[in-house]
């Protein structure tokens, strides 16, 4: 490049330079933006029913079912089905068939099946959580075990509540609460009650 373009070239660059810092900004440092306005957020605090005191009690029902058979034909003859129901200090599970053999002039045997199975009622009260968005109080049973389980739901307004369970919770050595329950999904257990047993 010879010395004259390369003076022209400085010549049109200097210009460039000196109209652009000459032109106005768009945007004056006076400029005032509207204030950023940012969301206020409100952390839910859920609390469980407060109070909470459950009574206990177990009642064994049994079932007794005879069948009678022919001794050589097996037969149906008849049947009959009895249940009674008592309350029990200890949780009752079995089921156990005996067959006993008549006389071989009366040609027919007895088959006997006796089946025990023990209900663990609990009864809770309690005075009502000051949750907002509240739905209900789950009644539970917290086992030794680290596991918990469902006896029943109570309502929104309610401050008592029965549950019912299969006894053999308690070799698992529960306590028992009423959880409250809340539309947007966050519960709370309330008092716990001491372990459960019949």
């Amino acid at each position: 490049m010879t010395r004259t373009r390369r003076c022209v070239l400085l010549l049109v660059l200097t210009v460039a330079v000196v109209v652009g810092a000459s032109l106005p900004a768009n945007a004056l440092f006076s400029d005032t933006a509207a204030p950023v306005t940012r969301p206020s957020i409100t952390t839910a605090v859920v609390t469980g029913p407060s109070n909470v005191k459950v009574d206990t009690s177990c009642v064994t029902t049994t079932t007794v079912i005879r069948r009678v058979y022919t001794m050589y034909s097996d037969v149906l003859l008849n049947s009959s089905t009895t249940t009674t129901s008592a309350v029990s200090t200890s949780n009752v599970e079995s089921n156990t068939t005996v067959r006993t053999d008549g006389s071989p002039a009366a040609g027919q045997y007895t088959v006997t099946q006796t089946i025990a199975d023990t209900t663990l009622y609990a009864t809770a009260t309690w005075k009502a959580s000051q949750t907002p968005g509240i739905t209900g109080y789950q009644m539970t049973a917290f086992l030794s075990n680290g596991t918990a389980y469902a006896m029943g739901n109570a309502a929104t307004n309610a401050t008592k509540f029965t549950g019912t369970y299969d006894a053999s919770v308690v070799n698992y050595r529960p306590v028992l609460s009423m959880v409250t329950l809340t539309s947007y999904g966050w519960t709370a257990p309330g008092t716990m009650s001491n372990v459960v047993t019949c």
